[in-house]
Parts: C-alpha cells; sequence; structure tokens
C-alpha cells in the first residue's frame, strides 16, 4: 500500500482482481467500539429497529383511521382506550407500534364484520386498468 494523495492510497492488489487499486479514505468512518454493561450483560447501543412498547394493556379499540393517498404510504391508526384511563383520555397509535396488542386488533376486526385494514406492509397485488 502507497500513498498516493492527502486521502488517497494505491492498494496492493491480486492481478485476478478486475477493481481499481485506488482507494479514497474521505468516505471511511471512525470505528466506535461498542462497550458492554456489565450489570446487564447487553451493549449501551440502541437496537437496530426500536419498538415503541406499553405499559398499561388496551380495554378497548373504538374506531380505526386509514391515512396515505398510495398504497405505498398507507397506516392505520387506532383509537385506543387504554386501562386506568378514561373514555375522553383515549389516543390514537399506529398500527405499527401496538404490536403487542394483535389480539385486541384481531377481536376489533372480528367485530367489524369482514373490514380488513389497509396495511402499508400488504402485498403490493395485481390489478391494474
Amino acid at each position: 500500500m502507497s500513498k498516493v494523495g492527502s486521502l488517497a492510497y494505491r492498494l496492493k492488489l491480486s492481478d485476478h482482481l478486475k477493481i481499481h487499486p485506488n482507494f479514497s479514505c474521505k468516505f471511511l468512518k471512525k470505528f466506535h467500539q461498542d462497550l458492554l454493561d456489565a450489570a446487564r450483560q447487553q451493549t449501551q447501543r440502541a437496537p437496530p429497529v426500536i419498538r415503541k412498547e406499553f405499559e398499561k394493556t388496551v380495554l378497548k379499540i373504538f374506531y380505526h383511521r386509514t391515512m396515505g393517498q398510495s398504497k405505498k404510504n398507507t397506516r392505520t391508526d387506532y383509537l385506543v382506550h387504554w386501562s386506568g384511563e378514561s373514555e375522553a383520555d383515549a389516543t390514537w397509535e399506529c398500527d405499527v407500534t401496538l404490536w403487542q396488542f394483535e389480539g385486541k386488533l384481531d377481536e376489533y376486526w372480528a367485530v367489524r364484520e369482514g373490514v380488513t385494514p389497509t396495511r402499508a406492509s400488504g402485498s403490493s397485488g395485481g390489478g391494474g386498468l
């Protein structure tokens, strides 16, 4: 390896590799070691997907609303009545954040008699003109 410029290096590569031997350091990021929390035996880094988790339980789902203008960016929100709170304090929660309460969502849709939600993660399906 030899330095070619202020941020560029020329690598010694095998002849059978068909890639350019010059390499720019401009896009590299500094390595930060992941520290281990000994008390919890977990890393301090946040998980790649942070899911919202509720400590309350759902008493009832009152209603749903579907927002978005295409299948690609459609999402369904539910009006949720939480345990320990009045019906007036019900909140709108996105379907993705209610992953703990799939049973309650199934009950809600069973009562709605065959009405199915439009989910953002559903298949695009066929159809057309």
